[in-house]
């Protein structure tokens, strides 16, 4: 199942050069403006001096970490070839044959959408269906399976859920101490602040 769907996503490739490009753009560059959403926010809330924002952001850091690192041990424990090394597809971006189980860039996307949750949810929401996009595009330019995508969001959905609980919290408040610390060492330095 997992082929005939890649097959049916992938097949839509080199069809139209509009589409393509486009799946190419939400593939290969979509994942930078992720993280530059995240650091935008982190300076915005130094300007206007919000904490939440900033200890949001690191806490979005942080999950997102957590989630590539769970990435990289199950690639490396059940290691999947890429859909290109042994099928002909419609590759439209080439890619490392690395592990293609789970996708770094659903996981990495989606891990920055669902942590933002706390910033703002409309920001959560637009940056999730963006993901889901993100997902569809790593199938339809050739660099994963159908069930990489899905597999990358069920454990982010997992991961998230079980850091909300038990670590957000703790780590939104490390932020805190940390931050606090690094403001006290910079007034004590002369003409600074």
């Amino acid at each position: 199942m997992n082929m005939e769907l890649f097959r049916l996503i992938n097949n839509l490739a080199n069809k139209n050069m509009v589409l393509d490009k486009v799946m190419i753009f939400f593939s290969k560059d979509v994942p930078y403006l992720y993280a530059g959403a995240l650091a935008i926010i982190f300076i915005l809330g130094l300007i206007k001096k919000k904490d939440n924002c900033r200890k949001v952001v690191f806490s979005t850091f942080v999950i997102t970490l957590i989630n590539l690192i769970f990435s990289f041990i199950i690639g490396k424990l059940y290691y999947e070839n890429r859909p290109f090394v042994n099928n002909k597809v419609n590759l439209l971006v080439n890619h490392v044959k690395d592990a293609s189980l789970p996708s770094d860039h659903a996981t990495g996307t989606m891990s920055i959408a669902l942590g933002l949750k706390n910033y703002n949810k409309l920001i959560s929401i637009i940056l999730t269906i963006i993901s889901l996009i993100v997902g569809f595009s790593r199938v339809y330019v050739g660099n994963h399976y159908p069930m990489d995508v899905v597999f990358a969001y069920i454990m982010v959905l997992s991961t998230n859920y079980i850091y909300n609980l038990k670590l957000r919290n703790k780590v939104e408040y490390l932020y805190e101490i940390i931050e606090k610390k690094i403001v006290a060492v910079l007034k004590a330095v002369p003409n600074y602040m």
